[in-house]
């Protein structure tokens, strides 16, 4: 999967994301996905805003507990991506540990390519996070009604999927 690498000439740059970022992140939720949930939940942006500050904090002193990314344009600055992935999650029926997806988010607005290169852009910062940190598997799933394409991509990356849910065993 190297085309898709993160690379010098990427129209963005990736970071991890800092406190500054949580309002352009919850304005990214709000602009393209807040939808997703509706009529199921209400969405709380303090809240949101609070348990990212939060894991922000954490990943700034925990830096193998959380990894919350953002990926920006080079010209312009604005948001055109982040993800967030917590690893100590486990199943009731297994002992190893698990590093789970909370979110990827791309601007809509993009082409259907640079959508796709940001994606995997993320299951890659993923894949070497758990790997780096002796994760032994990774999770990603949606809720999207239109998944398709994202879950074709994660096989592409090695991961087994069942329904909604993309696992990849790492060590």
């Amino acid at each position: 999967m190297d085309k898709y690498k993160i690379s010098p000439t990427d129209p963005w740059l990736w970071a991890r994301a800092r406190h500054e970022d949580v309002e352009d992140i919850l304005d990214l939720v709000a602009q393209n996905y807040e939808s997703e949930i509706d009529n199921i939940l209400i969405s709380s942006r303090p809240r949101m805003a609070y348990h990212l500050h939060k894991s922000i904090l954490q990943q700034l002193f925990e830096i193998n507990q959380v990894l919350i990314s953002v990926a920006r344009d080079k010209t312009t600055n604005k948001l055109v991506a982040w993800a967030w992935l917590e690893r100590g999650k486990y199943t009731v029926y297994a002992y190893e540990e698990m590093a789970t997806a909370e979110f990827i988010h791309v601007d809509l607005s993009l082409g259907l390519k640079s959508k796709v290169r940001l994606v995997a852009q993320v299951l890659e910062q993923w894949i070497h996070f758990c790997e780096s940190c002796k994760i032994p598997v990774l999770t990603s799933s949606s809720i999207r009604s239109d998944q398709t394409a994202f879950m074709r991509l994660h096989e592409q990356y090695g991961f087994v999927v069942r329904g909604s849910i993309a696992y990849k065993r790492i060590v």
